[in-house]
């Protein structure tokens, strides 16, 4: 397998299909919307963009297994082939509002680990990519760097994300408890509803850390890839492996230790 060539693909192939969506949203009025359950929806643009990245993505990789949020699959164990994980839309719900937080996430793992991650922002016009031993990349209007997390170190300087539990999932009550702990404690707490978006976020030391209870595989993936090359951690605080882990923590070296405190209930000093 050539990486770096796949990536490249991998990359046009995200790109294309996220400026049709961002074109299809453009007329809202007209979008079938689904209610999966309490704050969680899909629409038919979901839908059809993860089929659109099925037939595209296993076309450049022969033989390569499939995960979305829409149509499922089976997560990868550690003999299987190369999986695609793919979200077609990671924030839903603002894409249904016109909400302009939103991202395609698509990752490629096999053995349990990320070999790439692609998280594509098309209202910015903003591309991060990562493959392993590649290097961690944004490609924007203004060109092409490479980018790295940060390295702040004391809190009250710091900026911290997070995603809300959906808002019955008994998951709400001790995620506010650690909510009270990080908003007290930290500079900032941002919360935009695209986990994809926030890691890659991190991998930029664009914020420092983040944590979210309920995620799935889907979520996480792509920015997964996006940290590990640009000297971040994702580290599950459940005791799952990060694929399966309902509650994952991210960060820098120098803040993550510090979050992982924080949400323990622990003090921190400023």
């Amino acid at each position: 397998m050539n990486l770096e060539a796949l990536c490249a693909e991998t990359i046009e192939a995200v790109e294309q299909i996220g400026q049709q969506i961002w074109l299809k949203s453009n007329d809202l009025a007209t979008l079938g919307v689904t209610e999966k359950g309490a704050g969680d929806v899909a629409t038919d643009i979901d839908l059809w963009a993860e089929g659109a990245l099925r037939w595209k993505l296993q076309s450049l990789l022969p033989g390569s297994e499939f995960v979305g949020e829409e149509s499922g699959g089976t997560l990868p164990a550690a003999t299987h082939q190369p999986t695609w994980i793919v979200d077609p839309i990671d924030g839903t719900a603002n894409f249904a509002r016109g909400y302009p937080q939103w991202s395609v996430s698509v990752a490629l793992v096999a053995a349990g680990q990320p070999l790439l991650g692609v998280i594509v922002d098309p209202h910015r016009q903003e591309v991060f990519y990562a493959a392993k031993g590649q290097g961690a990349w944004l490609k924007s209007r203004h060109g092409l760097q490479r980018i790295t997390c940060s390295t702040v170190s004391e809190p009250l300087k710091a900026t911290v994300s997070t995603v809300f539990p959906k808002p019955l999932s008994p998951l709400m009550v001790p995620y506010l408890a650690e909510f009270s702990r990080v908003v007290c404690a930290v500079g900032q707490v941002r919360r935009s509803g695209s986990m994809a978006l926030e890691l890659a976020y991190v991998a930029a030391g664009r914020a420092d850390a983040f944590w979210e209870r309920g995620m799935q595989a889907w979520d996480a993936a792509a920015g997964w890839a996006l940290m590990q090359e640009a000297g971040a951690t994702l580290t599950p605080l459940d005791g799952c492996p990060v694929l399966s882990s309902q509650m994952l923590a991210a960060g820098s070296p120098a803040m993550l230790d510090q979050l992982i405190q924080l949400l323990a209930g622990s003090a921190i000093k400023n």
